[in-house]
């Protein structure tokens, strides 16, 4: 089983990543409505492990469809918040779900999907290799 940890685990990374991907995929072809949103508010939670306790901020934004305010948690937090109180960024909602958005001009989402996948796709070259070599190891014992 060990020998084949780095193949499971490269598998699993090419796996997110390209669910990423598709999920980043359909928010940029049904969030085409533009609107203004305020950073209203910031989440902290705790990221703890056992050496060390940080934090990742989440922004809650809010913006206005059809005069009615919506207000929702971003999906990605970071460390250091990259968004402070009162901050105005442009956003593309979906029409038909408005607490689908995504930020306009972003690509950090399409960028950490490609790394996922590349990861994953080395990860599991490797985990291919360690698997073959342990094999023909075995058969020449």
């Amino acid at each position: 089983m060990k020998r084949f940890l780095a193949l499971i685990v490269g598998i699993v990374f090419v796996g997110v990543g390209v669910f990423m991907y598709y999920k980043n995929d359909y928010l940029v072809k049904n969030c085409t409505v533009e609107a203004e949103a305020t950073v209203v508010d910031m989440e902290e939670e705790i990221d703890s492990s056992e050496e060390n306790i940080s934090y990742l901020y989440y922004p809650i934004i809010e913006y206005m469809v059809n005069d009615n305010a919506v207000k929702v948690k971003m999906s990605s937090g970071s460390s250091v918040p990259v968004y402070r109180i009162n901050d105005k960024l442009t956003i593309l909602y979906n029409p038909n779900k408005k607490e689908e958005f995504i930020v306009k001009g972003d690509k950090t989402s399409n960028f950490i999907s490609i790394v996922f996948i590349g990861l994953g796709v080395i990860v599991t070259a490797l985990g291919i290799k360690i698997a073959i070599s342990k094999n023909e190891n075995e058969i020449t014992q």
